[in-house]
């Protein structure tokens, strides 16, 4: 896997370089290793991100998993008998209920 973007970090440094108010007085050398800095500062960043992205995911679907097993483990007509729950379903009562 590539971890470093190279491109952007010359491009970084020549940027750097050639731009009198942000070089300082900085030799080219300082510039690059600035420009490595930067980059790599980039990357942890991007990964932290991530992961963070990767946790909160993860969350997200245990508790959308958790919600769902309560939802199917509860027994909506707990408590009735038969005959009211299928009188209430329209059996018994001449409905169509599409079965």
């Amino acid at each position: 896997m590539k971890r470093y973007n190279k491109q952007q970090v010359m491009n970084d440094a020549h940027r750097l370089y050639k731009n009198e108010f942000q070089r300082r007085g900085r030799s080219w050398s300082e510039c690059l290793k600035a420009a490595w800095r930067w980059e790599k500062d980039a990357v942890r960043v991007r990964e932290e991100k991530a992961a963070r992205l990767d946790a909160m995911i993860a969350a997200s679907w245990a508790a959308h998993n958790a919600r769902k097993n309560e939802k199917a483990n509860k027994d909506e007509f707990e408590g009735l008998s038969a005959d009211v729950v299928s009188f209430a379903m329209g059996y018994g009562r001449n409905l169509y209920c599409g079965d």
